[in-house]
């Protein structure tokens, strides 16, 4: 197998790219990735390359605004308690909670939302407090976490809008989001029953209330003043809330969820009409992917729609909420665009690519399986957005025709193959702790309540993953066999 390279420079600009993305800091150079994949991009134009012009075309400006939309939208939501309301009814207050039923409410609320709101997003609204109320009803935390963890990656990938791979795909493949959501949501609504299932299975030595786990961990929260820590305070912030506040008997009706991250919830009249307002802004939002408009630019006006109504109804400035937005990812994801749409122009994916073509044909049985299994080894080797992209932006050259097309096309039919890349690319994330970011964030939110390992994760996360990971391209495809008969 003979490549043909062009542009080698860009080799070790992308081996060092990958290098930052792959570990949050290293040590002796503790720089990070946002700021690692902009050093790389610039470095992608410093050697050539690309020209100044090439980089900033090959920023996906469509990915970007829908990203902001959608992080100005759920901003808004904390900022208005929305989510201390859905939480407060669903686990706070509800008296008839068992571990088992706490377990099913968590991983169907969680993959739910995560498919509209990512699922990043619902692992930092929900980690602390679910471990809160496992520590105030004696309840182990272990399960619940991992449950958030994996039913939030599943979900996510019901949608275009669940992650920022999704987003990618969203506005590189040109696939409608409703026959996105239509094959999509069978496949996460089907995995996320059987992955709770087998938690429930799996994790039943952890699921009996009074656990010695649970009651040492509540004597160790109560003597390090974390006993009651609020979701998005700081760790050190104690609310020193009792039991009656999971009966409901001593909350204030003006004050809302103390628990949640959001802050009080007001009943006030302006404050109402504006919560409507920003539901009705929503559920427009939504229909607009459904309607087919540009995704990205639909979702930046659904977040400025948010701001707008803000500032004449509450008279507030959206200071806050911008303050609040990831601009870190963004830049991130700029920097990315530039160092992978670089590597591009070396030749060598596309060429990689050509070898596995005929393999990974999505419309054979055998070329999705391969197709399934080659998708997400690369996802644990290069992280998933990375290989997203280097497998959405690559070119394959086809020998019928005599030129060169997105790779994506060569494989079959395209729109099947961008539904089942997005499928693979989330999912496979659920392999190990280190898979995704939002195992990460479980594990580090709810740190002070539980210490979820490696170990206690991977053993069960690792068979599962493989089975849901199968099972939902075995739905997607059957479907897709059905309605094109």
């Amino acid at each position: 197998m003979t490549f043909t390279v062009e542009h080698p420079a860009q080799v070790p600009v992308f081996i060092i790219a990958w290098l930052l993305i792959v570990k949050e800091r290293w040590d002796f150079c503790p720089i990070g990735r946002t700021a690692g994949a902009m050093i790389m991009g610039v470095m992608t134009v410093v050697v050539q390359t690309l020209g100044p012009e090439e980089a900033f075309e090959a920023i996906e400006y469509g990915t970007l605004a829908l990203l902001w939309g959608m992080m100005v939208l759920v901003e808004y939501l904390k900022d208005d308690a929305l989510f201390d309301m859905f939480v407060n009814s669903v686990f706070v207050k509800n008296k008839n909670l068992t571990p088992t039923r706490l377990l099913w409410l968590v991983s169907i609320s969680c993959g739910a939302l995560s498919a509209l709101f990512t699922n990043d997003t619902m692992c930092i609204a929900l980690t602390k407090t679910i471990c809160y109320v496992c520590t105030q009803k004696g309840f182990h935390p272990g399960p619940q976490m991992v449950a958030i963890a994996m039913s939030a990656n599943i979900g996510s990938g019901a949608t275009l809008i669940g992650n920022p791979q999704n987003a990618i795909i969203a506005s590189i493949s040109g696939v409608p989001f409703a026959k996105f959501l239509a094959f999509s949501v069978v496949a996460a609504a089907v995995c996320v029953i059987i992955n709770t299932f087998a938690l429930s299975l799996w994790y039943r030595d952890d699921l009996q209330e009074n656990t010695a786990f649970a009651a040492a961990a509540k004597e160790k929260m109560v003597e390090s003043g974390m006993y009651g820590a609020t979701e998005g305070s700081d760790e050190s912030t104690a609310l020193l809330a009792d039991s009656s506040d999971l009966d409901g008997t001593s909350t204030d009706e003006g004050e809302g969820n103390t628990i949640c991250c959001c802050g009080p919830f007001t009943m006030d009249t302006q404050r109402g009409i504006f919560r409507k307002l920003l539901i009705f802004t929503i559920v427009g939002t939504l229909a607009g992917f459904l309607a087919d408009l540009d995704i990205g630019w639909c979702a930046a006006a659904g977040g400025l729609a948010a701001m707008f109504l803000d500032a004449v109804i509450n008279h507030k400035v959206p200071d806050r909420i911008f303050a609040r937005v990831n601009w870190e990812l963004l830049v991130f994801f700029s920097g990315l665009f530039i160092v992978i749409e670089g590597l591009q122009h070396t030749m060598i994916p596309g060429q990689l690519l050509d070898e596995v073509e005929d393999l990974m044909n999505v419309e054979s049985i055998a070329g999705v399986c391969a197709f399934t299994a080659i998708i997400t080894v690369g996802c644990n080797i290069f992280n998933n957005v990375p290989l997203v992209l280097l497998v959405g932006l690559a070119s394959s050259y086809d020998d019928g025709e005599g030129v060169e097309k997105q790779f994506m096309e060569t494989i079959g039919d395209p729109e099947l193959a961008w539904i089942l890349l997005a499928w693979v690319a989330t999912v496979a994330g659920n392999l190990t702790l280190m898979g995704s970011v939002a195992n990460l964030i479980v594990a580090e939110e709810g740190k002070n309540y539980f210490e979820m390992s490696f170990g206690y994760y991977s053993k069960f996360g690792f068979p599962i993953t493989i089975v849901t990971l199968y099972v939902g391209v075995a739905i997607i495809c059957g479907m897709w066999t059905l309605v094109h008969a």
